[in-house]
């Protein structure tokens, strides 16, 4: 039976254009390197499971992907390039099971195969008479195949690739590139990975194929999540290959799934009453960033918060209290040029300590009072108070050096990649060269939940953790959105749980509702006032289970 990662909402397939998933195993929530990889194969074979074991299940797993996602798979025309390696010996067992099931199958070498080889074996004994690249000048048998083939299984090169695609691989794949373009009806599909993704940078190399799908072998892979490689995976689906359970228990890389949310998510008794929901504070707004503010308010009582607090300059008031008529307003002294007052640290000090998570920082500003303000503040919360930091909160902190040993409390941070640079000191390419080792490290350092935020956002944890939003909505790059998770991850705090599943659940839950926003309306034009039903309807979703539908 296939369990889906993602699942159907209002008519479409949550998930990125270019990676959604699906998995036979739970094992695919873990996200891992290639090292990883091999250390898991390892494992399993020290545990009993030979690597023709490994090598069978894969390619029979492969198999049943590929004919799971036709309606009618018998005469079905596949072809199946073949490189060196495991991956090359994959694609081959995988053949042998695809002519099992009906297909009719051929086999392009694209390097020598050992005669010996128990894999090769298995396309001989099937009948299956392999082309070999040399025997085939200027690939004209590979092209009269691809003229007519239904679908092609790139199992050329796989995790152990280190070096460019040259030669025949190079000019096969082109060749494939070009076929499609002439017949896009042609299905691609990659096994482990596109051949040339480099699979723990995301890299690609300039031979790479964009496929439709991507079955990859065990665990999905970090390179899948990071660009331009997540342009290349297309759909992920993550084939159980045997390796037994509890052998990845110190993998600490996951992508967040459903099950995991739902798990997490709080309980709402029927006798509850509104400080069973927990109760927020959000300090926030200014003359030019009136939305900021209005959106995580609104957003942390759409998530469920039973009481949800704006903390705001006092001229501002009129315009607040005629936008958010369910919100409670404490009133921030000011000066009389409409900055933070020395004194409002303390008013929203006095008044914080009834509140289970703050949100700070959303459209504040960076005047100095109110940078001053920002580390009073701070300085003054309680630990028994959850906070999540945004935006302007953000910046205030960069501006002190060594600014995690000054402001030592646990917290949510959720920024953007020019935040994260500001409070990291790193360059924005040096942060996006490798944005989940530099979360994870930069979490740990710092001894905050980080969110980082962007194409398949990514929450580290202090203890080494890195969960992976599977969603990549250019939709969501738009003013205030972040304002809305913001809310949602300071009244998920509220209602009970911990930073880093807050973090995670509010990723999920903000990008499932960036999702159904993509699907009734497109990605142009998606404004953040747009999420805000949208989250309620995520989480009643992830509460009655709506997955997709699997082949």
């Amino acid at each position: 039976m296939r369990v889906c990662f993602g699942f159907r909402y209002s008519n479409f397939v949550f998930g990125s254009l270019t990676a959604t998933i699906s998995t036979a195993t739970l094992n695919a929530m873990k996200l891992v390197t290639s090292t990883e990889m091999n250390l898991l194969e390892k494992r399993a074979v020290e545990s009993g499971i030979s690597l023709a074991d490994l090598m069978r299940n894969a390619g029979q797993a492969v198999a049943t992907e590929i004919c799971g996602l036709f309606d009618s798979f018998p005469g079905k025309k596949a072809l199946v390039l073949i490189g060196p390696g495991n991956n090359g010996g994959d694609g081959l067992v995988a053949a042998r099971s695809l002519k099992d099931a009906g297909a009719i199958i051929s086999v392009y070498l694209l390097s020598p195969r050992d005669p010996e080889d128990f894999a090769y074996k298995q396309v001989l004994e099937a009948d299956i008479n392999p082309i070999d690249v040399q025997s085939d000048a200027g690939f004209s048998k590979l092209r009269k195949i691809l003229d007519e083939t239904d679908l092609v299984l790139d199992a050329v090169f796989g995790t152990g690739l280190s070096r460019p695609v040259t030669g025949a691989p190079a000019a096969a794949l082109a060749l494939v590139a070009e076929v499609r373009e002439e017949r896009p009806e042609m299905i691609v599909i990659a096994l482990d990975l596109p051949s040339g993704l480099n699979p723990d940078t995301g890299e690609v190399d300039d031979s790479t194929l964009a496929v439709d799908y991507t079955i990859t072998l065990g665990y999905a892979k970090r390179g899948f999540f990071l660009f331009p490689g997540a342009d290349y995976t297309r759909q992920i689906l993550v084939a159980n290959i045997g390796i037994p359970e509890g052998l990845d228990d110190d993998i600490l890389s996951e992508v967040i799934d459903e099950h995991d949310v739902l798990a997490i998510l709080p309980i709402r008794p029927s006798d509850a009453h509104k400080g069973s929901f927990g109760k927020v504070m959000v300090v926030a707004g200014s003359a030019e960033f009136i939305g900021a503010a209005t959106l995580a308010c609104q957003s942390a009582a759409r998530a469920g918060a039973g009481l949800v607090t704006l903390a705001a300059r006092r001229s501002l008031h009129h315009i607040f209290a005629a936008k958010l008529i369910e919100t409670t307003h404490l009133l921030l002294p000011e000066t009389m040029h409409n900055e933070l007052a020395p004194e409002a640290a303390e008013v929203a000090l006095s008044k914080l300590t009834k509140y289970d998570a703050a949100a700070v920082g959303p459209g504040l500003g960076q005047a100095p009072e109110t940078v001053e303000f920002i580390h009073r503040l701070l300085s003054g919360i309680s630990e028994n108070t959850k906070l999540v930091l945004d935006a302007d909160a953000l910046n205030a902190l960069s501006l002190t050096p060594d600014w995690w040993k000054v402001f030592d409390r646990r917290a949510v941070l959720t920024p953007h990649t020019g935040e994260f640079a500001r409070l990291s000191g790193l360059s924005i390419g040096e942060i996006l060269a490798n944005r989940m080792e530099v979360c994870r490290k930069k979490a740990a350092l710092w001894g905050k939940v980080v969110v980082l935020k962007g194409a398949h956002t990514v929450v580290g944890s202090p203890d080494g953790r890195i969960a992976v939003s599977p969603s990549a909505n250019p939709g969501l790059a738009s003013g205030g959105t972040g304002d809305v998770l913001t809310g949602i991850i300071a009244s998920l705090l509220a209602q009970g749980l911990d930073e880093f599943d807050a973090a995670r659940a509010g990723v999920y839950i903000h990008a499932m509702a960036g999702e159904a926003v993509r699907g009734n309306i497109g990605d142009a034009g998606m404004i953040a006032s747009d999420l805000l039903i949208q989250i309620p309807r995520a989480i009643k979703s992830i509460k009655e289970h709506d997955h997709a539908s699997c082949h």
